[in-house]
């Protein structure tokens, strides 16, 4: 059998995540992305469909289902996120019984990864428990399997059940666990006893002249036939493949980091080496020639780990996209017209023959979805000029519509990009984000540009900036923020998003009410009402004070602050201006909506002052942020108030530190639910929470000539999110938290 000896590349790309100039891409058939997703599909449905015969915790099921979870995170249908749920709650969301063996704990990938997603904290708690146990508990055993087995104990009790990682394939299914675990905790306690019994395993098993893996040591003196020592393809295809996991969890400062890349990179250029000409390794790496049979399942996690470090810029494109892609054809060789993956060698410890079309199995299956993820994101760029950028949640709480701003300079960068061409490309979903450009200024020039993320706590994402590939849609969403002036509604101005409405008075109104306060609309669904129902009012009378199913205008403002606006406190009292006498509309979504509303010249007890208020509102987010700006002559400073109206209705009031909050009935039909007020500054601004004029307010003294920033919204009970004042609170303590612990944005 041939072994490829050239680097002859089918494809141009980039290195290290720099920006490039655009390439040609011919791509083979079986890598277009409508195909790989395809035979994605038709290869899931079919396992879906004849079930694996083990136990559902067994570690073939532990494979299969990390790359089910992959397959999940970007297929266009919950149902595989509904299969792997029922999988788990088969386990209890258990590792299986072995306390130490890795074999029973490489279902946490799969649960860990659940839990980011549905949040629920059973998801992630059998594995803690179980990885709690074993650093109180550490096992002392040696890794010296040869010689247990040697004096007699069976191949399950040579370590007595204190198993640590004396087989190569254990650094798939425990260090990925371990590492994840980490991440989501922020206890490296974790991590580090991963890096500890990583090195020990590999300072054991690596052989540092081939740049492979003996599967356990019992192979250190036997020899093929032919004389090549014995590397098992599917023993390291399971730590290659465990490589590309760790490092996708392990943080870019962990000072042992550099060793597993340098490994990575040592294993990757070694298995490109010896690849045979049709793509699929065989059952031992060094002695093809005796193993002349396909064999998918090392193969699948070899190409997954090398599609991987291509896409995260470990791996030069030029040299190892010709690998990648002969690997992905001959994968898809193997399978069945109905989705049957073939040529998967069964259980075993070491290489075999004889592995036949019909032989299948669970892991397989697992490693063909993970590769069959990395492929589709390699052939999705279709080298598009790209530039890798991280991001990282800090916090460890879940984040959800994270809105990213990207300097437009960093934009510009990339050869050829306009804002009609500029696209992000998720890694964990496989697709193109939507994203919006912004200019701030309203001077002509872009600014920034707006991409969202939900993050999980501590969660590493990986994107691609870059130019959108000729062929594919601008991605859009049903969700959107939309801000605009309603003549139609007495010169008012509204706002909204996905989770929340607002409006204020304009100038029409002036004869009825006479404020910058905010009135707030309760929202139950994520699309946009307001429009809607003043319509409905205008042309059929339909009141927009009751509820019709989606929402409406269940809160009274009158002469006041109303949900959160603020205004010159001076002697104890509010200092309203008129209404607005102009507006402005700066951005109008889909991600963020910037307006400003102009106040005239008013008296504000011996104080003459004018206002421009910037409000911004971000999808996904119930809270707008407030620039106010304010200008006065003979004085240096202007005392502030913002806060919420307080009504005879409800006593509810909380405050923490820069935030208070509000929760009172509906109005005027109380029988509608409960509505929640808040207003958050961040720490920089020094607040101080008072009672006053009628009011729930926080009280400040600001120059005259500096803006002051804040941030304030709503929730309805009627919305499943906030169905009590304390999940309101709580709401709004994460809510300053992240705005003090942004996330962090770098460029490889």
């Amino acid at each position: 059998m041939k072994v490829r000896s050239g680097l002859m590349g089918i494809l141009m790309g980039f290195f290290g995540g720099c920006a490039i100039a655009e390439q040609t891409v011919q791509l083979p058939p079986e890598a277009e992305p409508a195909a790989v997703k395809a035979v994605m599909t038709k290869v899931a449905d079919w396992q879906l469909a004849n079930p694996g015969r083990h136990h559902p915790a067994h570690w073939a099921h532990g494979a299969m289902y990390a790359g089910f979870t992959a397959w999940a995170h970007m297929a266009d249908t919950d149902k595989y996120y509904d299969a792997l749920h029922g999988f788990a709650e088969q386990n209890n969301w258990q590792p299986h019984q072995r306390i130490y063996h890795a074999d029973d704990h490489v279902v946490g990938i799969m649960y860990l990864e659940m839990f980011k997603r549905f949040k629920a904290p059973k998801m992630m708690q059998g594995i803690k428990d179980r990885f709690d146990y074993i650093l109180a508990h550490p096992s002392t055993k040696t890794l010296e399997f040869k010689k247990a087995r040697d004096s007699g104990l069976s191949y399950g009790g040579a370590f007595h059940g204190e198993d640590r990682w004396w087989w190569c394939d254990a650094l798939f299914m425990g260090p990925p666990v371990w590492t994840k675990l980490a991440r989501l905790t922020g206890d490296r306690r974790y991590l580090d006893f991963m890096n500890k019994e990583w090195w020990a395993t590999t300072d054991y098993l690596y052989d540092t002249e081939e740049h492979l893996y003996f599967r356990d040591d019992r192979y250190f003196d036997q020899r093929e036939a032919s004389g090549e020592k014995i590397f098992w393809s599917r023993g390291n295809g399971w730590v290659f493949g465990g490589l590309a996991k760790v490092l996708e969890e392990m943080p870019a400062d962990y000072p042992d980091r550099p060793r597993y890349e340098k490994l990575f990179r040592e294993m990757a250029a070694k298995i490109i080496a010896i690849q045979p000409d049709d793509g699929l390794w065989r059952a031992s790496l060094l002695d093809p020639d005796s193993y002349p049979t396909k064999e998918t399942s090392g193969t699948g996690f070899f190409t997954y780990g090398l599609a991987w470090g291509v896409n995260h810029g470990y791996l030069d494109e030029k040299t190892y996209m010709p690998a990648v892609m002969k690997a992905w054809q001959g994968l898809v060789s193997c399978v069945h017209s109905d989705g049957k993956l073939g040529y998967v060698q069964p259980i075993g410890g070491d290489p075999q023959r004889n592995v036949n079309k019909d032989q299948t199995e669970v892991y397989g299956v697992g490693a063909f979805l993970l590769a069959g993820s990395e492929v589709y994101q390699l052939a999705m760029r279709k080298a598009a000029p790209a530039k890798m950028m991280t991001v990282v949640n800090p916090l460890l709480q879940f984040r959800d519509a994270v809105t990213i701003s990207i300097d437009w300079s960093d934009v510009r960068a990339i050869p050829g990009i306009t804002k009609d061409n500029v696209a992000i490309f998720d890694f964990k979903h496989k697709r193109f984000s939507v994203t919006q450009p912004v200019d701030n200024d309203a001077d002509g020039r872009l600014d920034e540009l707006l991409f969202q993320m939900d993050m999980a706590p501590g969660e590493i994402r990986h994107a691609w900036l870059m130019k959108r590939p000729d062929g594919v849609t601008t991605p859009t969403t049903e969700s959107r923020t939309y801000c605009r002036f309603a003549p139609d509604r007495k010169d008012d101005f509204l706002w909204e998003n996905d989770k929340a409405a607002y409006r204020m008075y304009g100038p029409a109104l002036e004869d009825e009410t006479i404020t910058c306060g905010i009135d707030a609309w309760g929202k139950s669904v994520p699309y946009p009402v307001m429009d809607k129902m003043l319509k409905a009012y205008n042309e059929r009378g339909v009141s927009y004070h009751q509820d019709h199913g989606e929402g409406g205008d269940f809160y009274k403002v009158g002469n006041t602050l109303g949900c959160g606006g603020m205004a010159p406190f001076v002697d104890g009292r509010i200092r309203l201006p008129r209404n607005f006498a102009s507006w402005k509309i700066i951005a109008n979504g889909p991600i963020r909506s910037i307006f400003e509303l102009t106040y005239k010249p008013w008296q504000a007890g011996p104080l003459t002052v004018s206002e421009v208020k910037r409000i911004s509102i971000d999808l996904g987010s119930n809270l707008s942020r407030i620039e106010c700006r304010y200008a006065g002559e003979n004085t240096d400073t202007v005392p502030l108030a913002a806060g919420i109206v307080l009504q005879p209705t409800s006593n509810k009031t909380w405050s923490r530190e820069q935030a208070i909050a509000y929760w009172l009935p509906t109005d005027p039909d109380p029988k509608l639910g409960w509505m929640g007020c808040g207003v958050v500054f961040d720490s920089d601004t020094k607040t101080e929470a008072i009672a006053a004029d009628g009011h729930w307010l926080l009280t400040l003294t600001q120059p005259i000539n500096r803006p002051v920033v804040y941030y304030a919204g709503s929730c309805w009970d009627r919305n499943e999110e906030f169905s009590s004042f304390d999940q309101w609170t709580d709401y709004l303590k994460a809510f300053a938290q992240e705005l003090e612990t942004p996330v962090k944005v770098t460029f490889q």
